[in-house]
């Protein structure tokens, strides 16, 4: 008689704050296998620490489907699988058929696939009346003697991740610009670029106007618990690149903001896991669907939520990813805000070589290697660093969160007021506690559309 199969939870591409789910799945007894492409952290806040991951697997390519097919059968074979986690895009595929094939509750792997294909989410959306927003590909658009649109348009792959490769456009010149952009697939991050030219197709699709923030919900057997919104800091000069999320985030419509998530969600078919929805709330009220990520939101939010609630978040994921129901109640009311930064370099600088923090932040940490090349462009990807701030009120953490920006260093130099510090703010974070909305511009004037 065989011996029985140690339970294992299985990671797809360990990565930043998947370390906080790998401890807590860990301290339940379970064996830690990561499957990566990626070398595992070994320095900073999410540093992976001797005997934390009982297996590593190498992965030479996510978008080898039958090579990682291959290796997910084989998993299924020989562990016994109790729970399954991802962040990033390109592994979601890979990981549903692994829940698939050791009976855990899963939204499936053609759904997912599915999900990740921008161009057929919204055309799937605007035939149900979900979404308001015309579409079409980059080769029709390019084809087209006139705009067929109204107003500016987003350019973005159709299998994207992290704003890569994301452009907007108002003329066929901009869009002449952005396809030539587009075609030399400039791109800092190899998994990234990998993930994108995989699939190769990009999107073209209406703008949406109002003000973009997210939808962070947890979905249980089909049945989606909304966890709270979180808003967004971006680019002034661009509202496309993402600087910075605020949670929670008390916006006045949440219930039809909701509503609409949880219409999405069904719509999709979304049964299983961590969901990220980004929305585009108009100031007439109107929600519109930006973006639908099967997974939870990137960066450092698992930190965010956890300083939030005062609890930590990872454990209602790990719970989640067993296939068992989280304590919500567990988490009760956000008693305090959190604020995630992102930062960029002055505009110009085309080399890392260091960051400093200032004290009191939190999870901060450098996302370049010193030496590492920039694109001197106010490129989303040219993030150097970032941290986390709290505070006991909105107006304290947004207060907290643009001061230690100022006074953060860039190869020795304080960021302070350069272009790149220059946001639009989440509309109800500033002077929340007035119930106004003070921020570098009108709420209504940011417009946005992600990849």
């Amino acid at each position: 008689m065989s011996a029985p199969r140690e339970k294992a939870f299985v990671l797809f591409e360990m990565m930043n704050a998947v370390l906080l789910v790998a401890r807590e799945a860990k301290a339940r007894g379970l064996r830690i296998v990561a499957l990566n492409h990626d070398p595992l952290k070994d320095g900073g806040p999410f540093a992976v620490p001797d005997g934390l991951v009982d297996e590593l697997v190498y992965v030479e390519s996510w978008s080898d489907e039958a090579a990682v097919e291959d290796l997910v059968h084989t998993l299924a074979q020989r562990l016994d699988v109790a729970g399954t986690y991802s962040v990033f895009e390109a592994t979601l595929p890979a990981e549903a058929l692994l829940r698939e094939l050791a009976g855990l509750p899963t939204t499936g792997v053609e759904n997912t696939r599915r999900v990740l294909d921008k161009g057929r989410v919204r055309r799937k959306l605007y035939e149900e009346g979900l979404s308001a927003l015309r579409s079409t590909t980059l080769d029709a658009a390019l084809a087209w003697t006139r705009c067929e649109f109204s107003g500016p348009a987003i350019l973005k792959p159709a299998n994207g991740t992290g704003s890569a490769l994301c452009f907007i456009v108002s003329s066929p010149q901009e869009l002449r610009e952005a396809a030539e952009r587009v075609a030399a697939a400039d791109v800092i991050n190899p998994l990234m670029r990998d993930f994108i030219l995989a699939h190769g197709e990009f999107v073209l699709e209406e703008l949406a106007e109002g003000e973009l923030l997210s939808v962070e919900s947890l979905v249980c057997r089909g049945e989606v618990h909304v966890v709270g919104l979180t808003g967004r800091y971006v680019l002034a000069s661009d509202p496309v690149v993402e600087q910075g999320l605020f949670f929670p985030y008390r916006h006045p419509l949440l219930p039809e903001i909701t509503a609409k998530a949880k219409a999405l969600h069904e719509s999709l078919e979304i049964f299983h896991g961590p969901t990220h929805l980004e929305v585009m709330v108009g100031a007439d009220g109107t929600v519109e669907l930006i973006d639908f990520n099967a997974r939870v939101a990137g960066l450092a939010s698992v930190v965010s939520f956890g300083e939030a609630f005062g609890a930590p978040y990872e454990r209602l994921l790990v719970d989640v990813a067993c296939g068992i129901e989280p304590d919500f109640a567990a988490l009760g009311r956000a008693e305090r805000y959190a604020a995630e930064m992102v930062v960029l370099p002055p505009p110009g600088v085309t080399e890392f070589h260091e960051i400093t923090f200032p004290p009191g932040t939190i999870a901060a940490r450098a996302m370049k290697s010193p030496g590492q090349r920039l694109t001197g462009r106010a490129d989303q990807l040219d993030a150097v660093g970032m941290f986390i701030v709290t505070g006991d009120s909105p107006q304290q953490a947004h207060d907290r969160a643009m001061t230690a920006r100022r006074a953060t260093l860039v190869n020795g130099e304080p960021l302070g007021d350069n272009p790149n510090n220059d946001l639009i703010y989440p509309a109800y974070a500033v002077c929340a506690d007035e119930g106004a909305a003070s921020v570098r511009e009108p709420a209504g004037a940011m417009r946005g559309g992600r990849a």
